[in-house]
């Protein structure tokens, strides 16, 4: 830790004069908190991320804007004003906040991995509701559905219109099974399903999922 913040000496200056220190920490979380989806992409695009990288980015970034912003900086910069942060209390105190970055880092992170135990579960028990007898409802996810005709027809108040007339509980159930199946292959939340609004012949059966920006039409 002492490296890291001692190796950005050269880039941390800061402007003499007004107390900073507080307004670069709340500008710094602001900026944390901001960039948690940008975080949480690369975390699932290369299965995990070396905490305290993104910390290190966010007070560079925010150090760069608190100089750009500082109303007299031209004329510090030609006077020379500007001074490396040297100061074992300064130092201190960026210690502090990139400590404190990179527990609300790690914190994002951990919520993140406690939602996906919690999805896998979720997906698993939808598996498993497909496969038991009958055809648990996907939408409500409570009662058997009932297939004839091809017509899906659930208590909840689904009702669904199939120009397949040859639809049963088996197809239906396999139809189901393979487009969760073939969901998990490249993500790992559960998908939801639901009904378009329309007349019974005109309504869709949806599978999507808020996390990968899927949208099928399964009937």
């Amino acid at each position: 830790m002492e490296e890291t913040v001692q190796g950005r000496r050269a880039f941390h200056k800061r402007p003499r004069g007004p107390v900073w220190k507080e307004t670069y920490r709340q500008r710094c979380l602001q900026r944390m908190k901001s960039s948690r989806a940008q975080l949480l992409d690369k975390y699932r695009r290369v299965g995990g991320v070396h905490c305290g990288l993104m910390a290190q980015e966010v007070m560079e970034m925010e150090w760069l804007a608190l100089q750009s912003a500082h109303e007299s900086l031209e004329a510090q910069r030609r006077s020379d004003s500007f001074v490396q942060v040297a100061d074992p209390e300064e130092l201190e105190v960026l210690e502090e906040i990139q400590q404190e970055l990179m527990s609300q880092e790690q914190a994002f992170i951990e919520e993140y991995e406690r939602g996906l135990q919690f999805d896998d579960t979720c997906l698993w028990a939808l598996l498993e509701g497909l496969q038991a007898d009958g055809v648990i409802c996907p939408v409500c996810s409570r009662h058997n559905l009932s297939v004839m005709r091809g017509r899906v027809l659930c208590q909840c108040g689904l009702h669904l219109f199939s120009q397949a007339p040859e639809l049963t509980e088996q197809t239906f159930r396999a139809l189901l099974e393979e487009s969760v199946n073939r969901h998990s292959e490249t993500c790992a939340h559960r998908p939801e399903f639901s009904v378009t609004s329309g007349t019974e012949e005109s309504a869709s059966l949806l599978l999507s999922c808020a996390v990968c920006d899927t949208l099928t039409v399964l009937l």
